[in-house]
């Protein structure tokens, strides 16, 4: 009887094993079924989806496809400049670059891009010279770079996002408006004599501000409504423009000076702590502080400011980067990846992912806390670009361009993995909400399935 009952009971644990089993291999997301996935989800049919999913504690893939295939990858193209900076900026970024000669201060950029920005205002170059007594110099450091990368859409001028580089952004390159729409009154930042405003005296339905690709001239259209609306709009930059805007907030006049080189004897005006400037790159994907810190880095080279400069430094110096030269190329042409010039393979992008978990010795990566890179990436439904996006076991990158849409980063999983994945959707044709939907439904089964 008690032998029954013991082979009873073995039988009942075998049953709820069997079960248990069956209940995890249910749960678990197969190869077969994300292949399946990747053909069949809305938007997906007719696009060319390229995935990674990998368990970096492993150093292998979970699963592939398409991985060794140049793709195009929006904006997820500032983790690669990121990942740069990080390893070949200083801690505290140089904001400003000077020299003294008896009663002159002679100055010049170093690229930095948070002088008086209207998000994340940095007030160190203006104390600096507002409060000194010498008389002030500035010198146009000389750039390679035009006022838009290669590739970049010619329409985007008037926007903050497609904000014009320079050799010392001040304001963000951008004019703040701030529209009364019931009194059909407005106030703008910075406030500057050059600035030609206008006003439509025909209403819309939505307010909205123009501007002249090569004038700083805006039109005001306010709105039927009653609402309040602010409207960030790039301004058309130059030295002369500069040189005023910066005068006008020190209230001091500045003098433009000629100069070969820069003086092998000079000093450094320190600005913020560089993970400040890099987290806000990523978290809202700021087109302009990605282009600059290209800028930055070749100056940390030269005289001359150049992104390609910058490009070409980062494949030859960089341990990773001269890898990818032998295997999956880069075809890197800016900062920001407004550039539709840029391709990157899903394989690259896992071993820059890699490496900022588990970084090669000797860069200044590795001296932080690995937990903490997660910090720099928008979390989903909380943060950044995935604020409206996902749970918030996604930690990741997004890139958008005209039917081209990627997600790169983390996901965490319910049995406690942090597995890395680069899913990118190029050439499809359907709304890019209905790619974001699809990638979505991705996530969540590996989040439960692993």
């Amino acid at each position: 009887m008690k032998w029954l009952f013991s082979m009873s009971k073995l039988l009942w644990l075998l049953l709820i094993f069997v079960f248990s089993f069956q209940s995890l291999q249910a749960q678990r997301y197969s190869k077969r079924q994300i292949r399946k996935d990747l053909e069949e989800l809305p938007g997906f049919e007719n696009a060319f989806i390229g995935f990674l999913l990998a368990d970096p504690s492993k150093r292998k893939p979970i699963f592939e496809q398409y991985a060794d295939k140049h793709m195009t990858p929006g904006s997820t193209t500032k983790l690669f400049t990121i990942y740069g900076a990080m390893n070949h900026l200083p801690e505290v970024l140089p904001a400003l670059e000077y020299t003294i000669k008896g009663d002159s201060l002679i100055f010049w950029s170093t690229g930095y891009p948070l002088t008086l920005h209207p998000d994340h205002t940095d007030s160190t170059v203006m104390n600096f010279l507002k409060e000194t007594g010498k008389n002030l110099y500035y010198w146009p450091r000389p750039t390679e770079d035009s006022r838009f990368g290669p590739g970049w859409g010619w329409d985007d001028y008037p926007y903050y996002f497609g904000a014009e580089k320079s050799v010392f952004p001040i304001h963000g390159n951008s004019v703040k408006f701030i529209l009364d729409n019931k009194n059909k009154t407005y106030t703008m930042s910075p406030e500057y004599r050059g600035f030609r405003v206008s006003v439509d005296s025909l209403y819309a339905e939505r307010s909205s501000v123009t501007r002249d690709e090569f004038w700083n001239e805006f039109k005001i259209q306010f709105a039927t409504n009653y609402d309040v609306d602010t409207i960030t709009r790039a301004f058309h930059t130059s030295d002369a423009l500069f040189t005023e805007l910066l005068s006008n907030a020190i209230q001091k006049p500045v003098h433009t000076l000629e100069m070969e080189a820069r003086p092998e004897n000079h000093e450094t005006l320190n600005g913020v702590v560089a993970d400040s400037l890099y987290k806000w790159t990523l978290q809202d994907s700021d087109n302009l502080f990605a282009e600059q810190i290209m800028l930055m880095i070749s100056g940390q080279q030269s005289d001359t400011l150049g992104t390609e400069k910058s490009i070409a430094f980062l494949k030859t110096e960089d341990p990773l980067l001269q890898i990818f030269q032998y295997s999956s190329p880069l075809i890197w042409r800016d900062g920001s990846g407004l550039s539709r010039y840029n391709m990157f393979t899903p394989s690259t992008f896992g071993a820059m992912l890699y490496n900022w978990t588990y970084p090669y010795p000797g860069k200044r990566l590795a001296e932080s806390p690995s937990t903490d890179f997660l910090n720099f990436f928008p979390q989903g439904g909380t943060s950044g670009t995935l604020k409206d996006w996902y749970g918030p076991y996604v930690y990741a990158k997004t890139g958008t361009l005209s039917n081209n849409h990627a997600l790169v980063g983390y996901i965490l999983t319910d049995e406690g993995k942090t597995l890395q994945f680069v899913l990118i959707a190029n050439h499809y044709t359907v709304p890019t909400s209905t790619i974001r939907k699809s990638m979505g439904v991705i996530l969540e089964k590996i989040k439960k399935g692993y």
